[in-house]
This record gives C-alpha cells, structure tokens and sequence, in this order.
C-alpha cells in the first residue's frame, strides 16, 4: 500500500515523498529575471520538506505578453539565477521543475502588439481577439517551448511541466470552443491536442528522452455551455499524450469564465478527485491531484486507496510554506488557508493575512472585480 511519506517515483522522478508544490505564479520577476524575492520564496519552500516543486509558470515564446514580473525562459541570462534556485533545492532534498506556459489572450492587462491563439475567438474574461497562429508559427512556438526546457535543464531543473489547463494557450488549443482551426492543428481531439505532442516530442529531442516532462491539464472547463475541455475531452488527450510519452499528468480544472474557477472556496475539497481516479486506471503515466487539498488525513487516505501518485497544494502553501514539515513531525491539523483567494494580486502572490491594511484594501478591490466577472 501506497503512503504519503515515503520516498517514490512519480513522474520519473525520485522524491522523498508524494506531496507536490503545484505551479504557483510568484509575481515577484524584475523584467523577466530572478530577483532577490523569487530567491526568498524558494529558500523557505525548500525548508518546508516537500517533496517536489513546480515553479509558477515561466514565459517560453516572444509572441507572448507574459508581464515583466513573470518569470521569462526566453533567453539564456535568466539560466545562471536559476541555478541558484535549484541549488537551494537540492541542498534540501527537495526536487524541482520548472512549468512552462503560454498566456495567449488570458491576460490581465492590455499587451503591446498582437495577441496569438489557435482561432480568432474572443476570450470573454481579457476581451482579447487573438490572430491564429500560422503554422509556420506553430512550429516556431513548439520549437520556443523546446528551447525553453533546454534552459532550465542546463539551470538544473529536474524536469519540466508543460502548462494544458485554466484557459491559457494550450488549454484553449484542447477547447472546440476555442479551436475552429481546420489543419492538422485543429478539427478532432486528437488534431487539437497535436500541437502538445510535438511540443513534448521536441522537448524530449532536445533535452533526452529521460528528461521528465510533465503535463498540467483540465479534466474540465465546467463551461457554462459544455462547450469547453469536458472530462470526455481530458480523458482522451491524456490518454494520447500517455502513449507519446508524457511522464506525468497533474489533474486540475476550471477557467475564469467557467462555472468554477481553478481555486474553490473552503466548502470544497479534492474536487477533481473522481477525474483523477479514472485517469489513473486508464494510463502507466503517472497522475496528481490537486484542488482542495487542505487535509492530512485526506491526503493519506486518497494515497493508500487510489492509484493516484501524488497530490499536490497551491494555496495552503501560500499561508504555511512549512506545512509539509508540520505533518510530516506530527501536527495533523488541516491546513491554516481558508480559500479566500485573496493571495493572488499583481504586486506578487502573497496570503492576504500577512498584507498590511492599504494591500488589503487593494486586493479586496481586485476580488471584488473578479466576482462581477464570474457573475456575468
């Protein structure tokens, strides 16, 4: 029987046990570049005795309008400040990869210059149109993403997880709501998700076929519609990219503009669980559930009944970076994080416990506006 501290192998990588640093966007990049914050961050969530990290997502294209306090792995200058995160890493035990997105026209703020996707849809949350790719520019972008991996292997990364779920490009790329493209990009489930196997493919080119890559996916939009990824969908593409060779998929869910959100409030927990499950039976990949992931005894027993390798937390490990130590020496209380959402605002992701009171009126603001967006 499987348990949640015990060293493994998830996603062909050793790990001293299954409790997973879900991407978590840091906000806290100066133009693109490690800064003095970003080190803070993975120093004390290196001490917290979690057995992998995922960085929050990295830029990898120049025809993306990623922010400048995003992380960027578009050049080779961002390679040396990233070693010194993964050194800080392995000197804990703690292994470490880098996530690897696209924005596409899931963006906060009004880009400088054309905004790309699989069809000129309209994203309802940015109100962006983005231009298709050509695909010349596909092919551009699959070798952007290759090249990417590349960095942060050559910075020391154990692997890399490409980003497929929450309404970014490739998420987007998997949705017939968004995707109308009528190449071979497009027209079929299995066209909509070739632009993720060749990504993969070109990563395991470049870096070696060893070198782990992982998958972030939806099991579903929960499109208002039924118009989005439905688990149908997410059953399928995984099962493709598990025969192409994919190391491991993280199951999560949701968009801004869908019935739930990527984060739910309080009253729900393991919510992609009976997704994940179904996945797990389906496929040798390894599968991580994350969502809703606030209690030990949770967590332990979906480990031990279920063939699901590992779960993973966002949230709870932005008001407790220690929390896996907590466990781990004895102290079983769920998790401190109540879910409010009120960590993530554009001045770097913070709990919103520890802002002072103008940050907190600031951020009150920004989930105010969040909610009239749900609720339109």
């Amino acid at each position: 029987m499987k348990t949640l501290f015990e060293t493994c192998t998830v996603g062909a990588i050793d790990i001293k046990n299954r409790i997973i640093r879900s991407a978590t966007h840091e906000g806290t990049a100066i133009d693109g570049m490690v800064s003095d914050t970003f080190v803070e961050l993975y120093e004390e969530l290196s001490k917290g005795n979690i057995g992998l990290i995922i960085t929050g997502y990295a830029a990898v294209s120049e025809m993306d309008h990623a922010g400048p306090a995003t992380l960027a792995l578009t050049d080779d200058s961002v390679i040396e400040g990233l070693t010194h995160i993964t050194k800080i890493a392995h000197e804990q035990g703690t292994k470490i990869m880098a996530q690897l997105n696209h924005q596409s026209s899931s963006l906060w703020s009004a880009p400088e210059g054309p905004v790309f996707g699989p069809s000129a849809v309209t994203d309802p949350v940015s109100g962006i149109t983005p231009e298709p790719f050509t695909t010349e520019q596909v092919r551009m972008l699959i070798n952007e993403f290759a090249d990417a991996a590349v960095r942060a292997q050559k910075a020391g990364f154990d692997g890399v997880q490409i980003h497929g779920a929450h309404g970014y490009l490739f998420s987007k790329w998997l949705s017939p709501r968004y995707n109308k493209r009528t190449d071979e990009y497009g027209g079929s489930e299995a066209n909509n998700a070739r632009i993720i196997v060749e990504t993969l493919e070109a990563i395991k080119d470049k870096c070696g076929k060893a070198y782990p890559v992982w998958i972030k996916l939806n099991c579903s939009d929960f499109d208002p519609e039924d118009d989005g990824v439905t688990e149908e969908i997410f059953l399928t593409t995984a099962n493709i990219l598990a025969e192409h060779g994919i190391d491991a998929i993280e199951v999560s869910g949701g968009t801004q503009d869908g019935k739930y959100a990527s984060a739910r409030p309080r009253k729900f927990s393991a919510y992609h669980r009976e997704s994940a499950e179904k996945l797990a039976r389906m496929v040798d990949a390894s599968v991580v559930l994350v969502g809703g992931m606030r209690s030990l005894d949770l967590a332990e027993e979906i480990i031990a009944n279920t063939e699901i390798e590992a779960i993973s937390l966002c949230r709870p490990l932005i008001r407790e970076p220690q929390l896996v130590k907590r466990w781990a020496e004895g102290d079983r209380n769920d998790a401190a994080c109540v879910a409010c959402n009120g960590c993530f605002n554009p001045n770097g992701t913070k709990c919103f416990f520890t802002l002072n009171d103008a940050e907190k009126e600031a951020q009150k603001n920004i989930m105010r506006m969040l909610a009239k967006i749900k609720s339109a």
